[in-house]
């Protein structure tokens, strides 16, 4: 049939294909009928708001990220901090921290953990060793007249490992130091130094074998001066919580989630928000900051 020009199956096809053409035309109008509508109505179906004037648009408030500082905090809260060998028999060192929010800056204040207790006739060593933190914690707030806040007791291990977590520090010696026992091997140069975690430790236990008393924990208490102008950023703050539930497995203390939960605005607001902006962190003798 073909033949005589009566190809069935070619009009067929040509029936089927005019009839999806169709089909796609109808679909093409009855979408672009639905986005008029939602357009129309997003316009409060009124087609002079597709027009609006350059000049409206540039009154427009212009969205913004940055956050203004414009919460201010004011009191003060007293940390105790010490450190002692694994097995808890010598302690390394014990300082006291004070941040006061009102006027931003962080107190790092030597203690002298030979001294002795008044009442016992214990130096706070022994009493930590022997009694505990906590009993640390009462008879240091006894004889200085403070009220200490909050306290943290690190091992050897558990110092280690926060640097670790953390990072290089960079700390300043007076003098060239060449340390060699059986037990460890410290090289530092006089001057500033960037050391790794692993040296921080050897540095610190470097200072608690030669160096004593008062002038062991002034030492020490530079290498957490040290440590907060490093870490005391807002790129770690921005990875707290994390940092925070970390860090807090590797010492004993009485600061729990709650308490971190519930200070985190004051731990952002003492950070430094510009480059030109530096954490007041430093080695202060006086306890009392106003004291005489």
């Amino acid at each position: 049939m073909a033949k005589y020009g009566f190809d069935l199956q070619r009009k067929n096809k040509k029936r089927k294909t005019t009839a999806l053409i169709c089909l796609f035309i109808a679909f093409v109008i009855l979408l672009g009928s639905v986005s008029t509508f939602l357009l129309w109505r997003s316009l409060n179906y009124d087609f002079n708001n597709i027009f609006i004037k350059s000049d409206e648009e540039s009154t427009a408030p212009a969205p913004t990220t940055e956050k203004t500082d414009s919460v201010t905090y004011n009191g003060e809260v007293l940390f105790l901090v010490a450190v002692t060998s694994d097995d808890g028999n010598d302690v390394r060192f014990i300082n006291l921290i004070d941040v006061n929010l009102s006027n931003k800056t962080v107190r790092v204040i030597p203690f002298d953990h030979t001294k002795k207790d008044k009442q016992t006739e214990l130096t706070y060593g022994k009493i930590l060793c022997t009694t505990g933190v906590k009993e640390l914690v009462s008879s240091v707030e006894e004889n200085l007249n403070v009220d200490i806040d909050r306290y943290t007791l690190f091992t050897d291990s558990g110092y280690k490992s926060v640097f670790r977590a953390l990072g290089d520090v960079t700390v300043k010696v007076n003098k060239d130091v060449e340390y060699d026992t059986p037990d460890m091997f410290l090289e530092l140069k006089r001057g500033e130094n960037t050391i790794a975690p692993e040296k921080v430790f050897k540095y610190m236990k470097y200072i608690c074998e030669t160096e004593k008393g008062y002038e062991c924990s002034r030492l020490n208490a530079e290498i957490i001066v040290s440590a907060f102008e490093a870490f005391y950023n807002i790129e770690n703050f921005n990875y707290a919580d994390t940092l925070f539930s970390k860090l807090i497995n590797y010492c004993k203390s009485d600061i729990s989630i709650v308490d971190f939960t519930d200070n985190k605005e004051k731990i952002e607001y003492l950070i430094p928000k510009t480059s030109k902006e530096k954490l007041k962190v430093y080695v202060s003798e006086k306890v009392i900051d106003n004291e005489e």
